[in-house]
């Protein structure tokens, strides 16, 4: 027993010897692990801010500053080309087509005999020409006005443009601006690196950090030491060119760009259809059918030594006239020439402008989609931002869960995020100087506005939406509902409709006075296309509002369509004409009852027609149907917002979409792009299966 007692002691000993030289090193190693994490949380501790830091933004005046052509030479090719074509035009104006004219002819053996009326050894002939007609008085004077035409389509065309060394210049400022403060992020990057990278080494030779997350650092430290070089080396290449004292010192300010009016800009079609007539005035000047006729008149002394015994020399004075015609003349085709050219110069024309709009709405989207770009990583940075607030609380508060590692690594995500938002911001200045270039004679201050990311909002819960609301849905839907309907989607206008034998009045009675006690305004709607051919509209008006308390009325909307009618493309002209005509009466009937007269109409109306409509309307809905399409709406809906942009309401209807979500993202798309917030919903009953639709869709 005793000799068990002392092996059991024996035994007792080595066990507490062997765990005490295990134990001794575990102890060092956690003690070693604790003090690298508190030297990383040190570093937290010092670097923790960056998330909070926001960029210095220079001044918005700063931006037409930046985008400013140097003026190499007061005087313009333009000008150089007017001095050009008036020094022509001096010398036309001296040129009366009169020529003084003189020959001497030798015979050196003069035949003679009885046949001969007249024979003389020599001959002398001095006078003048003058052609008063093809190269002469009448054709310089039409020369001398196609070179004034000349210089007026000069002085009609823009005086500046971006050439393409200015073009070169001015990106270079605006990558090297940017530059500075994407290095001045990596430099803090590189540091942050540096600190951990050695306790992050340490910490995996400990087995206390996986491989992978040593080899993301080092991947982090490489990508951060590439991208540093590539800027600094593009910097200082530019600095030996530009004067870098001279550029902005902080980041250049956020901007957004105006559609409609670059293309107002862009579009001056006053000095487009100017210069398109003189050019044809031109092609008809050059094609003068008395160019082609020649007239001149002579007038000559003669002087002849005649091989004659009795009379040694003779002289004398000769006039006459000449004519020279072609045959035929060709007025008729020269006519046809000018017709045809004419005709390929308006095309060219079209051709062009179409040309230019399309490559300024695709830099324009170009540049919507990086400002789309830049709202994501700034929402993107919010989250970090987020996460990295609950770092610091849980550091704050002694957390086992806080993690220092990848607390800083969340740091170096924000300011991976703040370079992306300087490239995207570094894009939009590019893409501007791109947009810039595309309009000559612009300035960007004309079509720029101001932008602050941090109240952006979704843009389609500030829209001022107007509803139609057919009779049908007047008999199918309670006052009530309609009431909740438009009061839970934010409609500000009711556009309510009568049948023509008004057996809804009472419905639409109802519906007036509880969208009224809500604050909703109320238009009426009138859509009979008998009123095109009606002498007097105000009699039918008169028994549609009978009844009708029109100080519940804002509005009367007429809905009357010459487009539908079956023979309308025949007599487009007439129905057009008479839809005018009908504007103006019942324009003076609303003003006699104290209301305003809005409209309906395709978005395919002339030119001519757009003008009297707009003159006529309060307010003008754009029927945008069939194309629920942002850049389809934008160019079919440019020419109504050039006459009235605070009149023009886009219309969409709810059979055009899958479902609400779609219409909603469209009204935010052309929100932002037409800088709009006027839309109007097509209509009651469509929208509520369109929004049961989009439920069952979610379920």
């Amino acid at each position: 027993m005793k000799q068990k007692a002392i092996q059991g002691f024996f035994t007792h000993f080595l066990c507490l010897l062997a765990f005490y030289s295990f134990a001794q090193p575990s102890y060092n190693k956690d003690s070693l692990i604790s003090s690298k994490i508190a030297d990383l949380t040190v570093f937290w501790k010092k670097y923790n801010d960056i998330s909070n830091a926001r960029p210095v933004y220079e001044s918005y005046a700063i931006i037409p500053e930046l985008y400013a052509i140097k003026v190499k030479d007061s005087v313009s090719v333009a000008d150089y080309q007017k001095k050009v074509n008036d020094a022509k035009i001096a010398l036309l104006k001296q040129d009366i087509g009169l020529q003084g004219t003189a020959n001497y002819l030798e015979n050196f053996s003069p035949g003679f005999n009885s046949d001969d009326d007249l024979a003389y050894n020599r001959r002398f002939q001095a006078g003048l020409d003058w052609n008063i007609l093809s190269d002469g008085i009448i054709t310089n004077r039409y020369k001398q006005k196609i070179l004034k035409n000349e210089n007026a389509i000069h002085s009609l065309k823009p005086k500046t443009k971006i050439a393409g060394d200015e073009y070169i210049a001015i990106s270079h400022k605006i990558i090297y601006a940017f530059n500075i403060h994407k290095i001045k992020l990596l430099e803090k990057r590189q540091q942050i690196i540096n600190d951990k990278i050695t306790i992050a080494n340490e910490l995996y030779l400990l087995k206390h950090l996986p491989r992978i997350e040593l080899l993301n650092i080092m991947q982090q430290q490489v990508d951060i030491g590439s991208m540093s070089q590539i800027y600094k080396s593009y910097n200082d290449q530019l600095a030996m060119q530009l004067d870098p004292d001279k550029l902005p010192k902080n980041v250049l300010p956020l901007f957004d760009v105006d559609i409609s009016k670059t293309f107002s800009y862009n579009e001056n079609k006053i000095a487009n259809d100017s210069i398109l007539k003189l050019q044809i005035a031109n092609l008809e000047l050059a094609n003068k059918p008395l160019s082609d006729i020649r007239l001149n008149t002579q007038l000559r002394y003669n002087y002849y030594d005649l091989v004659t015994s009795t009379v040694t020399n003779r002289s004398f004075v000769s006039a006459g006239i000449g004519v020279s015609v072609p045959i035929p003349l060709g007025i008729k085709a020269n006519k046809n020439v000018v017709s045809a050219q004419a005709k390929l110069l308006e095309y060219q024309q079209k051709e062009l402008a179409s040309t230019n709009e399309t490559d300024l709405l695709n830099s324009f989207y170009e540049f919507r989609y990086k400002l789309k770009q830049y709202n994501n990583f700034f929402e993107k940075r919010k989250k970090y931002e987020e996460l990295i607030r609950v770092e610091r609380v849980k550091q704050k508060f002694g957390d086992y869960e806080f993690n220092p590692l990848a607390a800083l690594n969340l740091l170096d995500e924000v300011m991976a995020v703040d370079i992306e938002l300087l490239d995207l911001q570094q894009e939009m200045y590019l893409q501007l100087l791109d947009i810039n270039a595309k309009i000559p004679g612009s300035e960007v201050a004309a079509f720029i506005q101001p932008y602050k990311v941090d109240t952006l909002k979704i843009v389609h819960e500030k829209t001022n939406k107007a509803l139609y609301i057919w009779s049908e849905a007047q008999t199918k839907y309670s006052p009530e509902y309609i009431e909740e309907y438009v009061r839970l989607n934010k409609i500000s206008t009711a556009i309510i409709s009568l049948r023509k034998d008004q057996a809804n009045k009472a419905e639409a009675l109802a519906l007036f006075s509880k969208l009224n006690s809500k604050g909703v305004q109320s238009e009426l709607l009138v859509g009979n296309n008998k009123l095109l051919s009606s002498k007097d509209p105000s009699v039918y008006l008169d028994s549609i509002t009978n009844g009708i308390d029109l100080k519940l009325v804002s509005a009367i909307h007429l809905d009357v369509e010459p487009h539908v009618l079956t023979d309308y493309e025949t007599n487009k002209e007439k129905y057009l004409n008479q839809y005018v005509e009908l504007l103006k009466k019942v324009k003076a009937y609303c003003s006699s009852k104290g209301m305003k007269l809005t409209a309906s109409i395709p978005v395919f109306y002339p030119e001519t027609i757009l003008k009297e409509i707009y003159a006529q309307s309060d307010l003008v809905y754009l029927m945008a149907y069939e194309h629920p399409n942002a850049e389809y709406i934008i160019r079919k809906t440019k020419e109504e917002f050039g006459f009235d942009f605070s009149k023009t309401i886009i219309a969409l209807r709810a059979k055009d979409f899958k479902n609400r979500t779609e219409c909603e993202k469209l009204i935010n798309e052309l929100s932002i792009t037409l800088n709009t917030s006027k839309f109007a919903l097509h209509d009651l009953e469509t929208f509520v299966k369109l929004d049961e639709q989009s439920v069952n869709q979610d379920k």
